[in-house]
């Protein structure tokens, strides 16, 4: 397996075995690779295995079959771990702890020093957006928790973080911080394992996804390759007039309103284009035209139903 890769699996599997209960398959054959200093993006439903394999990435499981690699190295070698960052989607916080007091107990559990400490939890509470927070843990907000998970996460300067619905509870505004600073965080080399159910937020940071369906990767690519054209256009004029609706009718028949937008479905480009002359004969301005794609929730729902196979 190659030391380029942060991340690497090869048959993948992971079968849970309890007493008096039927053994259940959570993996099969999962193979998958991350490359270095990407935002990599794990999709599924529930139950679909995502937990399991982070799990096994984590060292926090042994696999049944197959094998894994993190960093270069087993996901059991303590020199990894020293490496890895790790927000969970229900992170637990002592009530009675501040930030700064949990932060510094966090980073001795890292192996992380008093001195570089004291240096870098100001830092972090200030990129997470926490500035000298005072409260107690206790009255933190949903938000407020995954801000100081994040910050928890990066305490160890890790060069790999698996980040579990990082923008859960989070305002538009909150989502949007986040974005921006996995993208930063990217930008310095760091490598993101990315779980997430808010799927508009993996299309806008994310430099490539799999999809796991019932323990197996059943699609993987980018999120531009998974936003396919849907035949469709949103053609925007400067005024719907009889005279340009009748016009639009005459071409494309079936045609969709809004205001002075239409939403057309041409058979082929040369229909297209016939109804773009014909517009321009009428005459009308013609502001803009817009192929339609699927969305990336769009292109997961067809994946995971059968819909479309």
């Amino acid at each position: 397996m190659s030391a380029e890769l942060a991340v690497q699996t090869q048959d993948l599997e992971m079968i849970y075995r309890e007493m008096w209960r039927k053994p259940a398959r959570a993996l099969t054959g999962v193979s998958l690779e991350v490359e270095r200093g990407v935002i990599f993006g794990l999709l599924g439903q529930n139950g679909a295995g995502k937990t399991t394999l982070v799990k096994l990435l984590l060292s926090l499981l042994r696999p049944t079959k197959g094998t894994a690699r993190v960093l270069g190295h087993d996901p059991f070698d303590s020199r990894m771990r020293r490496r890895i960052g790790y927000l969970p989607e229900q992170m637990r916080l002592p009530e009675y702890m501040k930030a700064t007091g949990f932060l510094h107990y966090m980073g001795e559990l890292n192996g992380v020093d008093s001195a570089t400490l004291k240096k870098r939890i100001p830092a972090l509470l200030e990129l997470v957006g926490l500035p000298g927070e005072k409260k107690l843990l206790s009255a933190y907000s949903k938000g407020m928790q995954q801000r100081l998970g994040l910050a928890q996460a990066l305490l160890n300067e890790p060069d790999l973080l698996f980040l579990d619905e990082p923008t859960e509870g989070l305002d538009p505004l909150g989502r949007k911080q986040v974005r921006d600073l996995l993208v930063s965080l990217r930008a310095g080399g760091k490598t993101i394992f990315l779980n997430s159910h808010l799927l508009s937020e993996i299309e806008l940071v994310c430099d490539r996804v799999v999809i796991l369906n019932r323990g197996e990767v059943v699609r993987q690519g980018t999120p531009a390759e998974f936003a396919k054209h849907t035949g469709e256009y949103r053609i925007r004029v400067a005024e719907a007039s009889d005279a340009v609706r009748a016009a639009v009718a005459g071409v494309v028949p079936g045609a969709q309103w809004e205001d002075n937008t239409v939403l057309v479905s041409p058979e082929n480009r040369a229909q297209l284009n016939a109804l773009i002359d014909r517009l321009r004969a009428v005459p009308v301005e013609i502001e803009t035209i817009e192929p339609v794609h699927s969305t990336l929730e769009e292109y997961f729902i067809q994946v995971v139903t059968g819909a479309g196979a």
